[in-house]
């Protein structure tokens, strides 16, 4: 089936066209990339566009919506949704959801698998550890991807999306991280329920 994508970056995208390949789905127009505020904006007509075109997996980064709890998210934006939106709430966000393929992440970075959080999701700022073990990487292209130079105000490397990104397309095995991403389950749990 093909299916639309509404996402807040590149990485997102990423993720989510990995995701819906993996559920024997066609990635189709991916719209957003613009940040959480536009998804919020947005939202009411998006879920009109899925409704007369296709289906649209919107990703959204439970720790940008400022909502109290995932759920909310859902009550708060879109409380008449169309079955054909698919609105996924990432817990907390998408590198939550990546470091939980730990074994694939620690090979991809050349560290122990011991370093990676057995519990993604409830790391607050899975993006800041992401990084921080870049930092411990014996791979110098990783840690010159991901990590920003010193003296630089960066959160994170000068490659750190494309670097995540080719991991997500190459490496990621989403029905092993969804083993340690109760989120990630619930997403795919869906995506793969629907008929291609």
């Amino acid at each position: 089936m093909l299916i639309d994508t509404l996402v807040e970056g590149l990485l997102d995208e990423a993720v989510a066209h990995r995701l819906l390949r993996h559920c024997n789905h066609t990635p189709g127009t991916t719209f957003g990339r613009r940040g959480v505020n536009y998804l919020r904006r947005s939202v009411a007509g998006f879920n009109v566009r899925s409704i007369h075109g296709a289906p649209i997996l919107m990703l959204v980064d439970f720790m940008d919506t400022k909502e109290d709890c995932p759920p909310s998210v859902l009550s708060a934006w879109i409380p008449q949704r169309a079955p054909t939106f698919l609105v996924r709430v990432v817990v907390p966000e998408v590198e939550s959801w990546l470091l939980a393929d730990r074994e694939a992440m620690a090979n991809w970075l050349g560290i122990s698998v011991a370093r990676l959080p057995s519990e993604p999701e409830a790391v607050v700022d899975p993006k800041q550890v992401l990084v921080n073990l870049a930092r411990r990487s014996r791979r110098k292209r990783i840690r010159d991807a991901l990590v920003p130079a010193k003296g630089i105000s960066a959160n994170v490397g000068p490659d750190y999306v494309g670097a995540l990104g080719e991991f997500t397309e190459t490496v990621w095995r989403p029905q092993v991280a969804r083993q340690n991403a109760p989120s990630l389950d619930r997403c795919l749990t869906r995506l793969c329920s629907l008929s291609p």
